[in-house]
């Protein structure tokens, strides 16, 4: 009488197998879910550098104060021209909310350089954040920081 069904050593060599696989795909996984991050963290960066740009058009056709030359703030709080301009981009950026930290810079009435934080993932525009860029300072980047890199 012949038993169906696989021995005890054909199992461990297909576990063995499929260890192995796992070992061997779970760290490349992981380095594209990082590049994602920093991708999307440097389109959120790029979305918020053209609502701020597109602000300041708004601002100017309407005789607005804008931010004078060299300005730069984070979350957009500081100085009165820097409230109304962040009202603004959150007209033209409805997720701004979404974002953990952004800074911006001005020179003459126009953004130069955008930073933002994507809960950990730093993003910047427009000169954009690679992996490399984030694995080289992982855990001390902070929206100050990515504007610094952007504005390099």
């Amino acid at each position: 009488m012949k038993k169906k069904g696989f021995t005890l050593i054909e199992l461990i060599v297909v576990i063995a197998i499929i260890g192995v696989l796992a070992a061997i795909l779970v760290p490349a996984m992981l380095g594209y879910v990082r590049k994602s991050k920093v991708t999307t963290a440097n389109t959120t960066a790029k979305s918020i550098f053209n609502a701020l740009n597109t602000s300041l058009v708004d601002m100017d056709s309407e005789g607005a104060a804008l931010p004078s030359a060299g300005d730069a703030a984070c979350d957009g709080t500081s100085g009165m021209a820097n409230a109304t301009l962040s009202a603004k981009v959150q007209t033209y950026f409805s997720d701004i909310s979404k974002v953990t930290e952004w800074c911006w810079a001005c020179t003459s009435g126009q953004c130069v350089g955008v930073g933002c934080m994507n809960g950990q993932y730093p993003g910047s525009y427009p000169k954009a954040m690679t992996v490399d860029d984030y694995q080289s300072s992982a855990g001390s980047w902070t929206a100050a920081n990515a504007l610094t890199y952007a504005q390099s």
